[in-house]
């Protein structure tokens, strides 16, 4: 008799766990229960455990299908850590191209429905699925799930793939950057930076100023889909974890996508390791490869960080000058001078019909689209773009709501284009922070926190934030042959 395979046996155990605890509340499966059947729900609470995951969610009579996954991260061995969360996903789309999911969370709750516009984006819900479909409550060691529409909602254990395909990723990812996540030899060093900085003097989508250099600004088209990080601040797993999540990976390589980096890739920001600069050339060798790679899709904007100024410190640490002290003495004189060159050559600011984004603030000052290409001529718009904050008692000169507002109006784009920052995190717990200050569509993005990563993306047509959780991904990748 040939052997029951490894998915139809946890199939199996799925089923039979669901079947239980259904029964333990008074809801029968039925005797003959198979894989692709199931349960429909009534009027009542259907509650199932916690583990019994991932589950199916079917809106009406297959108006559209959901899945739900336990969240997790991947340790250094590259086992998973299961987390307290779930996510809710489209399955038509969810891996397979840049899409969104919305995330439940424990001791809350989510209404299921195309009352909420984040949803509609994400799931794309047809005309059948009720403003208020179906309610999940997260209990105490158990989910709760609530059916509130006559068109009614189903749910079916379902194998998780999502594992499988991060997995993939990781040794795709490996052969674009041609080995492992490591600091690079120095022999190997100088040649890639001096071979982009090549490249950045006709850099794609980008004007040119009167010297027929590239100019401050990148214009991107609608047809390249943009995802954003900003701050990576030598975080370097918060990077490879944002290539190996969602299709952010495979989009680039079909050459629909753009990654920009909203500057500040180096000088780690956590406790006791503010003089470590290690890992900062570790980061910028890959974002280097990655420009190599994909010339006219990674996209880095200078930051106030990208600098090796005696005036760029952090709690009496002098970075900028112990940045230019490492790289000439691991990598010499002739490659400090590249790297110069390297932040000569950035950008400023990124435009699409879709947003607006600079490392730290719009300008207060008059700003043109002519003056951010010609931005060589304009240092003090410089400043403001790399170093500026919200205007604050103490910072009078600070930037403000209409500042946000007048610098849509210079680039001729709608009044509700979202602007999104780096630089300034609100506070030591997130990662994105939305409508800032009361601005509306006013976005801060800060990429460096060691558990999470934020990015935006454009789905359906919107930009949307995108949480995930960092996994220990520089040991996974140089473990893979």
């Amino acid at each position: 008799m040939r052997r029951r395979s490894w998915r139809a046996r946890k199939l199996s155990s799925l089923l039979a766990r669901i079947k239980g605890v259904l029964a333990r509340f008074g809801f029968g499966w039925g005797h003959n229960l198979k894989h692709g059947e199931a349960y429909r729900l009534g009027s009542t609470k259907v509650r199932v455990p916690l583990d019994a995951v991932p589950i199916e969610i079917t809106l009406g009579l297959n108006d559209r299908r959901l899945h739900l996954y336990r969240e997790n991260r991947l340790d250094r061995e590259g086992k998973p850590v299961w987390l307290e969360s779930f996510i809710i996903v489209d399955p038509r789309t969810y891996m397979r191209r840049i899409s969104g999911f919305v995330r439940l969370s424990p001791k809350s709750w989510l209404a299921l429905g195309s009352s909420d516009e984040l949803q509609k984006v994400i799931f794309d819900y047809p005309a059948a699925i009720d403003e208020q479909h179906m309610v999940l409550i997260y209990g105490r060691d158990e989910l709760i799930f609530r059916n509130l529409s006559d068109a009614g909602t189903a749910i079916a254990p379902v194998i998780d793939s999502v594992g499988l395909s991060r997995i993939g990723r990781l040794r795709r990812l490996r052969e674009i950057i041609g080995g492992p996540i490591e600091l690079l030899p120095r022999d190997d060093a100088l040649p890639l930076i001096e071979q982009v900085n090549r490249l950045m003097r006709s850099e794609a989508y980008r004007s040119t100023d009167e010297r027929g250099l590239p100019g401050g600004l990148i214009a991107l088209p609608r047809s390249m889909t943009p995802v954003i990080v900003a701050d990576l601040h030598a975080q370097v797993d918060n990077l490879l974890t944002v290539l190996a999540q969602n299709a952010f990976l495979d989009a680039l390589e079909e050459g629909c996508a753009a990654l920009v980096i909203l500057g500040d890739a180096v000088h780690c920001e956590l406790d006791g390791q503010l003089a470590e600069m290690e890992s900062s050339m570790v980061l910028m060798d890959l974002i280097l490869r990655l420009k190599l790679c994909f010339p006219s899709q990674v996209f880095y904007l200078r930051g106030n960080h990208d600098s090796f100024s005696e005036d760029l410190a952090k709690d009496g640490i002098p970075q900028g000058l112990l940045w230019a002290k490492e790289l000439s003495l691991k990598r010499g004189p002739s490659y400090l001078k590249a790297m110069q060159e390297f932040y000569d050559l950035l950008p400023y600011v990124v435009v699409s019909p879709d947003f607006i984004a600079c490392h730290a603030a719009p300008p207060t000052s008059k700003v043109t689209r002519q003056m951010l290409i010609e931005i060589h001529q304009n240092p003090s718009l410089i400043s403001e773009l790399t170093s500026n904050r919200l205007r604050r008692p103490n910072r009078p000169l600070g930037y403000s709501g209409r500042n946000v507002a007048k610098f849509r109006h210079s680039l001729h784009l709608d009044p509700a284009t979202p602007l999104i920052v780096g630089h300034t995190p609100i506070d030591n717990e997130a990662t994105v922070w939305l409508n800032v200050d009361g601005i509306e569509n006013h976005h801060v993005l800060f990429s460096a926190c060691p558990n999470t990563v934020g990015v935006f993306a454009r789905v359906g047509g919107r930009m949307i934030p995108l949480i995930y959780p960092v996994d220990a991904l520089s040991s996974m990748i140089n473990a893979l042959a």
